[in-house]
């Protein structure tokens, strides 16, 4: 069941966050860093994109959330698309990235380079890359690639 985040789910969509975001970013970001990104800096995280005008959404599967995705409804930007690590590969994610889809006309995600297990499964849903790229920062060694969704049958 996919619901709109709100107080009442805040910290279910935080904890999906923060342990998804830990285990996809942990070989790409110092532990110091990593561990800077605890319960209470997501929820403010989610927090601030929705008073930014984000529209996030958390999915629970009997109950237990299982994953989150964000759009960006100024750019039609999917964003924050979110796994528990042991719910992956299970369709969580296409569940959220069909929702969120069906809510965009010109939807574009944006993936670290290094991510290869996220292009995949965004390659594999009708995303090519851009044209136009973002910017890498080179001083951080993060490069981002952005993917813009060309398959409307997804």
């Amino acid at each position: 069941m996919i619901i709109k985040v709100s107080k009442e789910n805040i910290i279910d969509s935080a904890k999906v966050y923060m342990e998804s975001w830990k285990d996809s970013h942990k070989d790409i970001c110092s532990s110091e860093f990593i561990e800077k990104h605890d319960s209470e800096y997501m929820v403010n995280y989610l927090l601030n994109k929705i008073q930014n005008g984000y529209k996030l959404y958390i999915d629970y599967f009997e109950r237990k959330p299982v994953g989150i995705v964000g759009i960006n409804p100024a750019d039609e930007e999917i964003c924050l698309l979110y796994i528990l690590p042991e719910e992956q590969g299970k369709g969580f994610g296409s569940e959220l990235l069909e929702f969120a889809l069906k809510k965009c006309k010109n939807p574009y995600i944006t993936v670290l380079d290094s991510n290869k297990k996220a292009i995949d499964f965004y390659l594999k849903r009708g995303f090519i890359p851009s044209e136009n790229q973002p910017e890498s920062n080179k001083e951080k060694h993060i490069f981002e690639r952005k993917y813009v969704y060309q398959n409307k049958n997804m």
